[in-house]
């Protein structure tokens, strides 16, 4: 990824909406526990439910704006609200800080009367990676786990020891391995260890955690941190789908306005919504 030495070059460049946002979407900008964070609901959504999303971009870079469009599909298919976490990043933040917010904001809709068999949490890549963090430090510290999670892509593994960081380094049109080195020297900085649990969750205990999705492509160089994760969880006693799409890039569900094998997915993604949550589309 060109520019990676910048981090914001790079965000001047992703924090922009992925195409418009329908007018009947409602966004409200919230302060969730000290974090900045905003609900994008499309009409109709349930009050009583919440999915809980972190974006990607590497820890680095990326925005609830830049994935607003995402936001706007799942609340709309999934009849539920989305509250797009505005969490700290690398290099000015690095690590735990974004565990730090995640868990925040978590508690913050807990705070809000949302009972936590009505939420569910999500995101992509690093944001992924996130989510599997934020559910391992809710078990340590007895905090209420969510109904289930959504991993779009996600990044576990800081170590990048997986083998598709080798074998689909020429085929992820999205990432390369150094792209995530450097990623990864940004958030943890000097002297952090890139096996601790909360900043690479496939090296944590995963017992006892809810339910999770996992979509990812067959050409991503992370394609292995999905397979890994997917088999560690089964291993601990949990129940994980992994759906693997052929030819699919990086986090592709957020191409859903361009590409249908996308807009598959996040109504596949959509439909586990709801199941877990008994909400309705609208």
């Amino acid at each position: 990824m060109a520019g990676v030495e910048d981090p914001a070059a790079i965000r001047d460049q992703t924090n922009r909406s992925l195409g418009k946002t329908p007018k009947e979407v409602s966004i409200e900008e919230v302060d969730a526990g000290g974090v900045q964070a905003e609900w994008v609901c499309w009409p109709g959504c349930s009050d009583d439910s919440a999915l809980v999303y972190f974006h990607g971009g590497g820890y680095v870079f990326g925005s609830p704006v830049g994935h607003r469009d995402l936001a706007w599909r799942l609340s709309k298919e999934g009849g539920v609200r989305v509250l797009m976490v505005d969490y700290r990043l690398a290099p000015e933040h690095r690590f735990p800080a974004a565990v730090d917010d995640a868990t925040a904001a978590y508690r913050w809709v807990l705070d809000q009367g949302i009972d936590p068999q009505k939420i569910m949490v999500g995101g992509d890549s690093a944001g992924g990676g996130l989510s599997a963090a934020l559910m391992v430090n809710l078990k340590n510290q007895g905090i209420p786990q969510p109904k289930a999670a959504v991993l779009l892509s996600p990044w576990v593994d800081l170590t990048g020891s997986g083998e598709t960081m080798t074998t689909n380094e020429d085929k992820d049109a999205m990432l390369t391995p150094e792209a995530i080195r450097r990623f990864t020297a940004f958030y943890l900085g000097e002297g952090r260890d890139p096996k601790a649990p909360l900043a690479s969750p496939i090296f944590a205990d995963l017992s006892g955690l809810p339910p999770m999705y996992i979509v990812v492509g067959d050409s991503e160089v992370l394609l292995s941190d999905s397979e890994r994760l997917a088999e560690k969880l089964r291993e601990a006693g949990g129940e994980v789908k992994l759906d693997v799409w052929p030819k699919m890039p990086h986090v592709f569900p957020i191409l859903a306005r361009l590409i249908p094998e996308a807009k598959k997915a996040v109504s596949d993604i959509a439909e586990y919504v709801r199941g877990h949550l008994g909400t309705q589309a609208h």
